[in-house]
This record gives C-alpha cells, sequence and structure tokens, in this order.
C-alpha cells in the first residue's frame, strides 16, 4: 500500500535517531484528500496522541501511522530519498491522492465543485481568497462563498466574482448565473 524505499527508511530513521525521544512515530496524512489540491504531509507523532483510525506500519528504525480513511488514497504510494547534489530529501509519489476528474455524465455539482478546486481556488489563493459551492438552484443558479482576501473591499470581490463568474460559465455553458451567498443587495430571496 504505502512503499518506502530501504534508502527512505534510513534516512527516515536517522531522522529519528536524532531527536532521541522514545515513542516517537511518522504520522502520514493527506490535506484535502480526494481534490486536486491534495498534498501528502510528514509530521512526528506520539501513537498514544492518534485516533482509533490510526494504524501503524513497521519500518526499519521507525513506525509510521496512516488514517484508515487515507488508505485508498495512498494506495500504490511510494517514498523515496532524492539526493541534490550534496544535500538529500524525501519525495513521494502518491497518484491516487488527488482522486479522479469526474466523467463527462457526472452530475453537474460534482464536476463545478472539482474545476474550483483544481483551477479556481488555486487561482485566487494568490489573493489570499478561496470559493466554495454552496448550491445549484433549480434555475441553474450557482451560489458560491467567496471568502478570505479582501473580506470588505467589495470592489475586489465584485472582481473576484466577475471572474468567476466568466470562467465557470464557459466551461459550463447550462449556468444561467453565478450568485454570492453574501449579497445582501437583493432583498427578495436573499441568501443568509
Amino acid at each position: 500500500m504505502f512503499n518506502i524505499t530501504d534508502e527512505a527508511q534510513i534516512y527516515v530513521a536517522d531522522l529519528f535517531a536524532q531527536q532521541d525521544e522514545e515513542g516517537l512515530g511518522l504520522k502520514v496524512d493527506i490535506e484535502k484528500a480526494g481534490t486536486p489540491a491534495a498534498a501528502v504531509t510528514f509530521n512526528f507523532c506520539y501513537e498514544k496522541d492518534l485516533g482509533k483510525t490510526y494504524f501503524k506500519f513497521e519500518y526499519k528504525g521507525f513506525d509510521a501511522f496512516i488514517d484508515e480513511a487515507n488508505f485508498d488514497y495512498l494506495k500504490d504510494s511510494e517514498v523515496a530519498l532524492k539526493e541534490e547534489g550534496s544535500s538529500k530529501k524525501l519525495t513521494i509519489t502518491a497518484p491516487n491522492a488527488k482522486g479522479e476528474a469526474p466523467k463527462e455524465d457526472a452530475p453537474l455539482e460534482e464536476k463545478i465543485k472539482y474545476t474550483i478546486a483544481a483551477e479556481v481556488n488555486p487561482q485566487l489563493a494568490s489573493h489570499g481568497g478561496f470559493v466554495d459551492l454552496v448550491e445549484i438552484t433549480k434555475d441553474m443558479d450557482v451560489i458560491l462563498n467567496f471568502g478570505g482576501g479582501c473580506q470588505g473591499c467589495s470592489s475586489v470581490k465584485v472582481t473576484l466574482k466577475n471572474g468567476v463568474e466568466a470562467q465557470l460559465k464557459s466551461i459550463y455553458p447550462e449556468i444561467n448565473n453565478i450568485l454570492d451567498v453574501t449579497d445582501h443587495s437583493q432583498k427578495e430571496n436573499a441568501y443568509m
């Protein structure tokens, strides 16, 4: 399931030896598992501090702990040691961490969520912002929650909304409108 090459095991075991703490383990997690923004993380941990869903895997010189919820995402993963000149670093190949793009016949909600995670939010992140899908109405209005960034800056928020609207409508022409869940300018059927 989760392979660590012999060279990487020796390197990690040496890191543990340098910590000189009894019972220290390696917690392997995935942030935003199943999304295009997924990232595998490694952290020192103590087994006693982990929940019951974490399982122990024994390696040469250390134990790794992986949450059962991440087993499928870490299937066929490999941690290797890469040498760059005089320095060494761990690299991970996790082909299942990000999940798969929705199929053509997937529900619109699933496709929009994927597009937001894969394309929209990475662009908004440079401005400290993000967007979440709230709902798709029967009239094909997409209601989004714009967060982060300059919350009080309405002109920036409008610009971001217009950009997201243009991007999503170009990909999904069946969308009628993009609405901001926090927009209170409309009193009839106002959101939130």
